[in-house]
């Protein structure tokens, strides 16, 4: 394990600590983490954990002479304080807190959940029956039957995300509760994620959740494609640490192409509209179109859950490593408590500023008055005005205007048009993302 080993952790109060390529940081810490950190002892910090009181906190680090350490807060668990000091202090050392032991449970007995581990050893109390049923599984009296974890996360109402290094997963999606899923969100990446074709358990990179608040969390995929669900207050920590979790490479260079008289044309001759970059007009329709395409669809969702009790204010981002550091807005793929309900009865057509290619081939598509009115050109220029075009982007934009997935969203005497209009977007999406396949740039934006 690298002492450069990204994190988030979840703690009380909206408050929460990380470490990513941009740096360490941290919101609402405990007055004695923030003294350790500043107080001159502290030169690298190797990992740290919030719990779900004020003071649980532990932070593993390295003092000026670079000696492994370790610091906690008094509140955490007396079997983790006990676990701690008797543990010779390593960099390698993974500590998480979760949600605090049922009042139910007598005195004696209870016990606020932790897990601890490194590759020799893991400890825990208070885990999930199913959570703690399955990291015994992965060992065995000789040692290691599945490695040691290699992701260990839970939160309220029994959610948890377990994986072993050689790839053992084991999760729950939360409980239900009377008003419905407690952590919807969760479930609907997972699900999403679970159901793309090529899409392998070991393709995750990392996840967290928040062991106070159900439906907080953060799950980064090792593409960079990542989602996320957190209240507005730390929005822009949550989208920053998911942006800068791997290191940033330097970009390759291209050899520029040889200039040619008929570069912008197709080898059958016929011509072909050259890509250039988007326009500040084309930009700021993109904006618009975005920003009225998301209000629409999270009305939508937040129909089509039925009467669930308001939940608060979420956000889920589903962006490209490679994406802006200021993400457009873009279409939801869940609903906000904050939304009041209603179902699709119009589509969001392209704006006609965009819609302006003129190639003859495309003239029948466009003329259609019940059909989309734009061509994979209009598209394809609408999107790479958002800043974000890239392989990824584009899978998770294909999946937003998935046919089966928008007619649910629609009214029942707009749904058969909606699916219809839906599944023309979806298919020019996907010819999009084709192009990128062909050209063998799957991993590169433009």
């Amino acid at each position: 394990m690298s002492t450069t080993s990204s994190f988030f952790s979840f703690g009380s109060d909206d408050s929460f600590v990380s470490k990513s390529f941009e740096g360490f940081k941290y919101q609402n810490a405990p007055l004695a983490f923030q003294e350790l950190v500043h107080g001159g002892s502290v030169a690298e910090v190797s990992w740290a954990a919030f719990g779900p009181l004020k003071e649980s906190w532990v932070l593993s680090y390295r003092d000026p002479s670079m000696k492994d350490k370790f610091a906690w807060g008094i509140s955490i668990p007396t079997r983790l304080r006990n676990i701690l000091s008797k543990t010779t202090p390593s960099r390698h050392l993974r500590v998480c807190l979760g949600p605090l032991a049922p009042l139910s449970i007598p005195v004696d007995y209870r016990c606020d959940s932790f897990v601890a581990w490194d590759p020799t050893f893991v400890r825990w109390g208070g885990l999930p029956s199913k959570l703690e049923d399955s990291l015994q599984s992965w060992l065995t009296p000789s040692g290691w039957k599945s490695g040691p974890p290699r992701i260990v996360t839970w939160g309220p109402q029994e959610a948890f995300f377990a994986m072993s290094e050689y790839g053992d997963v084991v999760y729950r999606l939360g409980s239900r509760t009377q008003t419905g899923e407690a952590w919807p969100i969760f479930k609907e990446t997972v699900e999403e994620w679970k159901a793309e074709a090529e899409f392998h358990w070991s393709d995750l990179a990392y996840v967290s959740l928040d062991a106070t608040t159900p439906d907080q969390f953060i799950a980064i995929r090792l593409d960079g494609t990542w989602a996320g669900s957190i209240d507005d207050t730390n929005e822009e920590a949550l989208e920053s640490f998911a942006h800068n979790f791997f290191a940033r490479l330097k970009p390759k260079s291209k050899p520029k192409p040889r200039p040619s008289p008929d570069n912008n044309q197709h080898s059958n001759g016929i011509s072909k509209t050259p890509v250039t970059a988007p326009s500040l007009v084309i930009h700021l329709e993109y904006k618009q179109w975005a920003s009225e395409t998301a209000s629409l669809f999270a009305s939508a969702l937040a129909a089509n859950g039925g009467g669930s009790r308001p939940r608060a204010p979420k956000k889920l981002q589903v962006r490209s490593q490679s994406s802006s550091s200021s993400p457009s807005p873009s279409v939801p793929t869940t609903r906000t408590g904050s939304v009041t309900g209603k179902l699709l009865s119009q589509f969001p057509y392209l704006p006609p500023a965009v819609t302006t290619c003129s190639l003859p081939v495309c003239h029948s598509t466009k003329s259609d008055s019940e059909g989309l009115r734009a061509c994979k050109h209009d598209v394809e220029l609408l999107l790479r005005a958002s800043g974000q075009y890239s392989y990824e982007w584009l899978r998770q934009e294909r999946i937003r205007w998935h046919p089966d997935r928008f007619g649910r969203l629609c009214e029942e005497s707009f749904r058969e048009s909606g699916t219809k209009l839906a599944e023309e977007m979806f298919k020019i999406i996907d010819g999009l993302l084709g192009s990128f396949e062909r050209l063998g740039s799957v991993n590169e934006g433009s």
